[in-house]
């Protein structure tokens, strides 16, 4: 018995694809159904069913000319944010697994001056990685994330990004990253030694490539970039349990420790700084 999900996508997908690709809005509103089924279908194959019917969709809508313009306001299930200066656009998203892990997708759009589509996929390597605080990778190697905020940094005569994103990671621990992408012949190349910061048994240990915060889920750990002072807010985190080194016992203090760009790094200083009210 096929499952009301599936019945769904089915209709959705043959809706999708006799829609003129000129009437984006009402090409967003089908895009985030499938996304909430992405999320939401009971089934596990209901959900990759979605994934794969949202992906080939999303595609074809970017097909049309000019699409980097296009604003999806629609589609909020599917995080798709551009970068500051409009260089590229980032589309992420999760696929819940059903074991208590979560597989990112991504994708990056950039503009270009005939207005056809330059889009380049992403896959999830996480699973293979022993150690994803560390390695420099390429889109084919990406440490997966969902991110919602791009920060232009200029090194060495270039302007290079950070980006935050996060990670549901599993039922008890998530995660949020901070991580530098530059650009090699127009490829994305992640992660670097671009962090320096105090020990503690909260953080991971350096040197690291990326910076992986993991704490207790659902208890709202903060990092996100405060454009007023150009720095990147983090929440102290303590331990619930008296154990520093157990992440689904790490919630914050109320203390905000900050990273400011110095000489070409994220850099802490030793001290806390106390949350801006």
């Amino acid at each position: 018995m096929k499952t009301i999900g599936t019945l769904l996508i089915v209709s959705l997908f043959f809706t999708i694809h006799c829609f003129s690709q000129s009437s984006i809005d009402s090409t967003g509103i089908q895009l985030q159904k499938l996304a909430v089924l992405i999320q939401e279908d009971t089934l596990l194959v209901g959900r990759f069913k979605a994934d794969s019917i949202f992906t080939r969709t999303l595609v074809t809508t970017l097909k049309t000319p000019y699409s980097f313009n296009f604003k999806l306001d629609s589609l909020k299930s599917v995080n798709h944010i551009v970068s500051p200066d409009g260089k590229f656009k980032f589309f992420t998203w999760q696929l819940d697994l059903g074991d208590g892990t979560f597989r990112q997708r991504g994708a990056m759009q950039f503009p270009t001056k005939d207005g056809q589509l330059k889009l380049l996929p992403f896959f999830d390597n996480s699973d293979f990685i022993a150690n994803p605080s560390l390695g420099v990778f390429d889109r084919k190697k990406w440490i997966g994330a969902i991110y919602y905020q791009i920060i232009p940094i200029t090194f060495k005569n270039e302007t290079w990004y950070t980006l935050l994103g996060f990670d549901e990671n599993t039922l008890s621990i998530s995660k949020k990253i901070i991580e530098v992408v530059r650009f090699e012949k127009d490829e994305p190349i992640f992660g670097g030694d671009f962090f320096n910061y105090p020990a503690d048994p909260t953080y991971p240990k350096s040197p690291v490539d990326r910076f992986i915060y993991q704490y207790k889920k659902g208890s709202n750990a903060i990092i996100s970039y405060d454009r007023e002072f150009n720095k990147i807010r983090i929440s102290q985190l303590t331990s619930t349990e008296n154990d520093l080194t157990n992440p689904a016992t790490l919630v914050p203090t109320g203390i905000d420790l900050f990273f400011e760009w110095k000489n070409g790094k994220w850099d802490m200083p030793k001290k806390s700084i106390p949350t801006k009210k």
